[in-house]
């Protein structure tokens, strides 16, 4: 049965010759089979098996694994009345089959590569290092102060501050674009799919950036910043298929994730992956849904203006 798909070795029992054996790597496993286990099986009871291997080994690992598999099927075989001889020869022309996998025509070469895989981690980037960039900046009691204690009008406090966070994220989203260019080794300049990453992941780095101003606006002290980076970049990660496919959630879970622009900037960046022609309907769907990241970006800055001005005229 395990001859099928491995390299079997019958041995005496040597302790000492297997122990030699497993040290220089010619084998790695080894299953100790004592007198009796046909007898055990022939009952439907699952034997006392004992193994030596080599610690940590793959290989090792899959055939346990694939041991184990053998030995529930020939008890639930045996324990039906099926003799153990015939269980064996079941057991054995199951093993030789083979499934065929065809691949559809639907799905693109492409989709699912270096580019597609690595822009699929940049909403954890943006929203990681735009919060604590920025919210560490604005949170410092010094930086604070100094800024309150001016004579400059708010609207141009706002749009001083607004500038310097656009020039800091501008910073990032060219770091994020020649790391692609180095990953890809060039190949995504001649890519017509880089357009539309762009576009994917600058929504997305408006609404980092934007968590950042409310995170450095809103919070106290500087743990409680770090606090909200850690409980926002792998809530909203984990949730939106960055860490773990969205193909993976039920139903409940797919419904509330909806609510995040994480979400949507995933099946943008896999649609994008996947993009043969840019037709009407790509580019719809593409600019429609990167609109969430976008609305979000604004929503959470208005919000943090509104704080802001309540602060201020409560302080005053």
């Amino acid at each position: 049965y395990f001859g099928t798909h491995n390299q079997v070795t019958e041995m005496k029992m040597d302790q000492d010759k297997i122990a030699d054996a497993l040290y220089w790597r010619k084998l790695d496993y080894v299953l100790v089979i004592p007198e009796g286990t046909d007898e055990v099986l022939s009952k439907g009871e699952m034997p006392e098996l004992s193994c030596m291997k080599v610690p940590g080994c793959f290989d090792s690992a899959y055939f346990e694994a694939a041991l184990q598999m053998y030995l529930q099927k020939m008890t639930a075989l045996t324990g039906n009345g099926i003799s153990l001889r015939e269980a064996g020869q079941k057991l054995t022309a199951l093993q030789k089959k083979e499934t065929k996998v065809h691949m559809a025509s639907f799905v693109n070469k492409r989709q699912g590569d270096m580019s597609t895989r690595f822009f699929l981690y940049v909403p954890y980037l943006f929203i990681a290092v735009g919060v604590s960039g920025i919210g560490l900046v604005l949170n410092r009691r010094e930086v604070r102060e100094r800024t309150e204690c001016s004579s400059m009008p708010m609207k141009k406090r706002v749009a001083e501050i607004t500038a310097a966070v656009l020039v800091y994220g501008g910073g990032l989203y060219l770091f994020v674009l020649v790391a692609a260019v180095v990953i890809s080794g060039g190949s995504i300049l001649t890519d017509p799919r880089l357009p539309w990453f762009a576009v994917n992941i600058f929504t997305m780095l408006l609404f980092g950036l934007s968590l950042g101003v409310f995170a450095g606006m809103v919070a106290k002290t500087d743990d409680a910043i770090n606090g909200i980076v850690n409980v926002l970049s792998l809530v909203l990660c984990f949730l939106g298929g960055v860490f773990v496919p969205r193909q993976f959630f039920g139903a409940g879970v797919q419904n509330v994730a909806k609510i995040f622009p994480t979400y949507w900037y995933v099946v943008n960046n896999e649609s994008i992956g996947a993009m043969k022609t840019v037709s009407h309907t790509f580019v719809k769907n593409i600019l429609t849904q990167s609109m969430v990241s976008l609305g979000y970006a604004l929503v959470i800055f208005a919000v943090t203006l509104v704080i802001v001005s309540a602060r201020r005229t409560s302080e005053a």
